[in-house]
């Protein structure tokens, strides 16, 4: 092929590699293993451990051996994760047959899952997911503003789905936000999962990666570095009514020692938080929290005055 010709086809395939679709099946996928806890047994004698971790594109498997080997994590009552991965067969729209990490991490542990693709990524998807180990239903998928970061642009959403504990049901978010955008639009991204979780009457833990690097970009390209973005995020969602109790957790990131993940709660406390290095399986470091749900049959919403 001429210098000219191969120059011009490079030039034709280079927004297909900046932007991922958006999934033709964005079916939520729903994962009961046969060995799930039977949700009548008594509360484990410790608070709920929850660990919110981005995979990036991790299998279950190797994701479940890393939570194995890690005394912290091994604790797990229920993991959020981003940048799930699911394989699909090229050219096939049928997803009945495939099953995510979050499935598969579901399947090894015993625990059940709920997965929603977010974008079309490499053989497959990357989506969200929520792996419980008590009885999870009414995932809900919560569409973001998209904003045209111009090279690794996607469709973003968040992920609502009620667990059911043995004294009372709660509500998890699993959330990933864009990553070169202003904390003008940060602060916006996450306006849509805030006014669902307002309208909740149960405990709320809102968790993922929300991308909050030291910089704001201009023009999506150009870092600028402020210090945080992550201390915004958190005065934002200290305004709606909700603690930061990871505030202090350190890096989640292994690039540039970046807080990128948080746990956000309402109507619990929250005795313990770490980070664990999850046998190096991501870019990104697990973040966990022990949080015991506090003594009220619910939750006061956050007044409209407050978003």
């Amino acid at each position: 092929m001429p210098k000219l010709a191969l120059l011009a086809f490079a030039v034709a395939a280079l927004p297909a590699c900046l932007l991922h679709p958006i999934p033709l099946d964005q079916t939520v996928e729903k994962t009961f293993a046969t060995r799930a806890p039977d949700p009548r047994e008594p509360p484990p004698d410790r608070p709920l451990r929850v660990v919110t971790f981005n995979t990036h594109g991790q299998d279950g498997k190797t994701i479940a051996a890393a939570f194995a080997a890690d005394r912290e994590l091994r604790k797990a009552d229920v993991i959020i994760l981003e940048e799930a991965h699911r394989i699909q067969p090229h050219g096939s729209a049928n997803i009945e047959d495939t099953c995510s990490a979050a499935c598969a991490l579901a399947n090894e542990l015993g625990f059940q899952a709920v997965f929603a693709p977010g974008h079309v990524q490499d053989d497959g998807t990357d989506g969200v997911a929520i792996v419980s180990r008590y009885p999870i239903h009414t995932p809900e998928v919560i569409e973001l503003p998209h904003y045209n970061v111009h090279w690794n642009t996607g469709r973003r959403i968040a992920m609502a789905a009620t667990i059911d504990l043995p004294d009372q049901p709660i509500t998890i978010y699993a959330v990933h936000l864009e990553n070169r955008i202003t904390v003008a639009q940060r602060r916006a991204q996450m306006q849509p999962v805030i006014a669902d979780a307002r309208r909740r009457a149960t405990p709320v833990v809102i968790a993922g990666d929300f991308n909050t690097s030291p910089f704001t970009w201009i023009a999506h390209a150009i870092p600028v570095p402020i210090g945080t973005q992550d201390d915004h995020l958190e005065a934002l969602m200290r305004e709606n009514g909700f603690q930061t109790p990871t505030a202090d957790s350190g890096p989640t990131s292994r690039f540039i020692g970046m807080k990128l993940d948080a746990i956000y709660t309402r109507g619990f406390d929250v005795p313990r938080f770490a980070t664990s290095n999850a046998s190096e399986i991501s870019d990104h470091i697990a973040l966990w929290a022990s949080l015991v749900p506090q003594n009220r049959a619910s939750i006061d919403t956050v007044p409209h005055s407050a978003l």
